[in-house]
């Protein structure tokens, strides 16, 4: 049996759900103490018989009993994770290659681990690897050619991209045949 071997995952080590929402920075920095405590050689036997009744939901409590001891984790593992994930931009940008490579990894499986995507008739790509240009009402224009020749076969606009922002995907058809892509992005804080 193999296993597919993927980049730390800065939300497993701070044993925080996966998220297109933002975290408060009092979660982030409760995360962040709890793992500094979990992980600490000195005090992992003192906060494991802690009570965790008190933790915000955005915590797995089963996570923690599984993932978490199996694999300690360094002090440069939980700090990494948590100024990832508290700078807006950082986040936004990691989250985007966690959604890539989480796509990809299941492609592996979904082929029998020889590295090669399939998905019939749905192509899985990044909103970055899409041509783009400004529209007639100043929005963005995405846009792919597609294997039928229709060079702009796949066409997404910014209303289509602010619908499904708390997904971080949409998927569309080509307006030449019947193929699909699924096209992966991350949404930036303009406040940040």
């Amino acid at each position: 049996l193999t296993t597919t071997s993927l980049p730390l995952d800065y939300y497993e080590i701070l044993n925080l759900s996966f998220t297109t929402t933002p975290l408060s920075k009092q979660e982030l920095k409760t995360a962040y103490h709890r793992a500094l405590l979990k992980h600490h050689p000195d005090k992992a036997a003192a906060s494991a018989s802690a009570p965790t009744q008190d933790a915000p939901s955005c915590f797995l409590a089963s996570h923690t009993d599984i993932s978490a001891q199996t694999r300690p984790y360094t002090i440069d593992e939980i700090t990494a994770a948590y100024k990832i994930l508290s700078d807006p931009a950082l986040r936004a940008e990691y989250d985007r290659s966690l959604r890539l490579d989480r796509a990809r990894a299941a492609g592996r499986e979904k082929t029998g681990g020889n590295g090669v995507l399939f998905h019939t008739g749905l192509e899985v790509v990044d909103l970055e690897d899409l041509g783009c240009e400004e529209g007639e009402d100043g929005g963005d224009i995405w846009y792919r050619g597609c294997r039928c020749g229709d060079d702009r076969g796949f066409l997404l606009t910014e209303a289509d991209l602010e619908r499904e922002a708390e997904n971080g995907e949409v998927v569309v058809g080509c307006r030449g045949c019947s193929l699909w892509m699924k096209v992966l992005f991350a949404v930036e804080d303009d406040d940040g």
